[in-house]
């Protein structure tokens, strides 16, 4: 599960072309300056558990799992669970795409 980013639910389809309201959805996410923070987080390790994130983030379990909640909705992160304990990545193809859907933006590459 950890090597493929897209979600298993989604067809890679979809995710070539997001339509405006899962781009809104994810946008909207990324607006809480916390939900920011846990796509930073995620983005510097392969995964992470809720606990770790909530302790790094400096909040409790509970909010954590209230901004997850959030982030897996529009389909930024990933849970896995395995006992008792939730862990979470980042969909990096779907941030990706996301983020390249925006027209008119010079390419990260690009030296402007």
């Amino acid at each position: 599960m950890l090597d493929s980013n897209l979600d298993s639910s989604r067809s890679a389809a979809p995710l070539l072309k997001l339509d405006s309201e899962q781009r809104a959805k994810i946008f909207a996410a990324l607006g809480d300056p916390t939900r920011l923070r846990i796509v930073d987080l995620l983005a510097q390790s392969v995964e992470m558990s809720g606990s770790e994130l909530a302790n790094h983030l400096e909040i409790s379990l509970a909010l954590f799992c209230h901004h997850s909640k959030t982030l897996v909705d529009c389909g930024l992160v990933q849970v896995r669970k395995e006992g008792q304990t939730k862990y979470s990545s980042l969909n990096r193809c779907l941030l990706a795409h996301c983020l390249a859907s925006i027209k008119g933006l010079p390419d990260a590459n690009s030296s402007n």
